[in-house]
């Protein structure tokens, strides 16, 4: 391939410099559409601003100077080029900024372009070296704080898991998290007054210096959370998001600390709430007038999970025939008497593994599964995890004072 043909072809188009180095950084070639363009970074500070910890990006990067110029590193397999300025007239915020510590009118940048324009030209030269070609989405966006500095966030992220280290101080749980966060996708009211409820030690995360800009951060980290739980559950996305506008505007107007948790706590539960109404209306509109024979069979094997439960048992309590009960139920709820009676003990096992501490083989016999591989095979079709991992994910952790 006639590289350089590429490069200044791409120079050209884009109205900037491109600099093409080796793979161990010297550079090599300087491609550009007019001899009177300048660039106030060298070829080598430019080339360092890509370089974190002496490491060389293996995907393209983006970096955006503070008076909108950017720069594009283009790693490939037998060289890296380097192109800019660029000046984007219509900037997408995922570019992060590179401040410089005096803003000089040195630079002689080129014409505005579209952003897209400029990736376009960034995927021509990386996918020209690739057996598999990425598109602009998965662009992977560097940030660099302050190009006269080291990277501020990595060495305060340092510093602060010292002192936490030193203070013995943790963070709340991950699994708690999970639990509340699934109670909301399932819009299961009382296992989330259960999940907001547990004691655990440890402590929320610091997202802010000042007390009440702290919690009203934690409100929308919360907020952001149950929304997108609730979403998964079958919310639509845009009432969603509107439910989340409306109590983000509420928390950021609020001055008291208690108003805010209030407000975000209440804004879990609607969510939850919204997800239960909408399996409830599901139910509803599967059959209009709901059966009458359908809300006896569910009351029963809600009675009875701890049984083993048939459709004779259930045919029988309810003085039906029993083919014509599962056929019923059949049309009735789109899936088999079978499947929902499963699926309504997998759910009991859920609630068991988070919160017990009884054995697999102990959950088994209680849910009438004659074994615990019975159990576990089921489990792991529904869940798509084992019981293991499951309760290692979402079961409650105890606590050691």
């Amino acid at each position: 391939m006639n590289d350089c043909y590429l490069l200044h072809y791409v120079s050209k188009q884009l109205r900037t410099i491109i600099r093409q180095y080796t793979l161990e950084g010297e550079i090599t070639e300087k491609f550009t559409y007019c001899d009177q363009m300048k660039d106030e970074f060298g070829e080598m500070e430019i080339y360092n601003l890509f370089i974190s910890e002496k490491k060389r990006p293996v995907s393209p990067v983006l970096l955006s100077s503070g008076y909108k110029l950017t720069y594009a590193f283009i790693p490939t397999k037998s060289y890296d080029c380097i192109v800019g300025p660029v000046r984007i007239y219509q900037q997408n915020l995922n570019i992060k900024t590179a401040e410089r510590e005096e803003d000089t009118g040195k630079t002689d940048a080129s014409l505005p372009v579209d952003q897209s324009f400029l990736e376009d030209q960034i995927l021509l030269i990386y996918n020209l070296y690739r057996d598999h070609p990425i598109d602009c989405e998965i662009l992977y966006i560097e940030e660099q704080q302050n190009v006269a500095s080291d990277n501020k966030v990595k060495r305060y992220f340092f510093d602060l898991m010292f002192q936490n280290r030193e203070n013995e101080k943790r963070h709340n749980p991950y699994d708690q998290e999970m639990r509340v966060v699934r109670s909301i996708e399932h819009g299961d009211i009382e296992r989330l007054k259960r999940s907001i409820t547990e004691d655990y030690k440890g402590e929320i995360g610091t997202l802010a210096k000042d007390p009440m800009r702290q919690v009203k951060n934690l409100a929308l980290v919360i907020l952001t959370l149950a929304s997108r739980a609730a979403i998964r559950g079958g919310v639509v996305s845009e009432t969603a998001y509107s439910l989340f506008d409306s109590y983000s505007i509420q928390i950021e107007e609020s001055q008291k600390r208690e108003e805010v948790i209030q407000l975000f706590r209440a804004a879990e539960f609607e969510y939850a709430y919204m997800v239960r109404e909408l399996k409830r209306k599901k139910e509803r509109m599967q059959y209009p007038g709901r059966n009458p024979h359908i809300i006896k069979c569910k009351a029963y094997v809600s009675a009875h999970l701890n049984e083993k439960i048939s459709i004779g048992s259930i045919a029988d309590a309810l003085q039906l025939n029993a083919s014509y009960l599962s056929g019923l139920f059949k049309k009735c709820e789109n899936m088999s008497l079978t499947e929902y009676i499963r699926g309504e003990k997998i759910r009991q096992a859920e609630s068991f593994l988070m919160y017990s501490e009884y054995s697999y083989s102990e959950i088994a016999a209680y849910l009438g599964f004659s074994s615990q591989s019975h159990l576990g095979r089921y489990f792991k079709k529904e869940v798509n995890m084992t019981m293991k991992q499951f309760r290692a994910a979402y079961g409650v952790k105890k606590t050691i004072d």
